[in-house]
C-alpha cells in the first residue's frame, strides 16, 4: 500500500537502519498532526506549532469550488491559462513548509546535544 504522507524512520536501540525502515514502511504514515507533536520544540512553543500545522494545510493554491457555469468556465479558463506559475508557486510553498520543518528538527537536534554536553561538563566539574 502507497504512503501519502510523511513517514518516520526512528531505529530503535541496536535496530540496522534497513530493519527501521522496513518497520517504519510497514506502519501508516504520520500525519502533520503528529508531526508538530514529535518535535520538542513544537511542544514547548504552541504558537510555532499551530502556525506549522497552518503551513501544511494551506500550502497549495486551490481553486474555490464553483458552483455555476460561468464560475467554473472562468476558473478553468484562469487554471489554464496560469497553470505553470501556480505549478511553481506550489512547488516553492511545499519546499518552504519542508525546509521549515527541517530547521526545527535541526534546532531541536541542537537544543538535545546542547543539553547533553552541559550534562556532560556537569559531570566533569562533579568529579574534579
Amino acid at each position: 500500500m502507497p504512503h501519502i504522507g510523511p513517514i518516520l524512520v526512528k531505529p530503535r536501540e541496536g535496530e540496522a537502519l534497513v530493519s527501521a525502515l522496513a518497520r517504519a514502511l510497514d506502519s501508516p504514515a504520520v500525519s502533520f498532526e503528529q508531526l508538530a507533536q514529535i518535535s520538542e520544540l513544537l511542544l514547548r512553543d504552541g504558537y510555532l506549532a499551530e502556525q506549522v500545522q497552518m503551513l501544511h494545510a494551506y500550502w497549495a493554491i486551490t481553486p474555490p469550488p464553483a458552483t455555476s457555469l460561468i464560475a467554473r468556465l472562468r476558473r478553468w479558463l484562469a487554471w489554464k491559462l496560469c497553470e505553470p506559475e501556480l505549478a511553481q508557486i506550489n512547488a516553492t510553498h511545499a519546499t518552504l513548509t519542508r525546509i521549515v520543518e527541517s530547521l526545527i528538527a535541526h534546532l531541536d537536534a541542537e537544543r538535545t546535544a546542547r543539553q547533553k554536553l552541559a550534562e556532560q561538563v556537569a559531570a566533569l566539574e562533579a568529579r574534579l
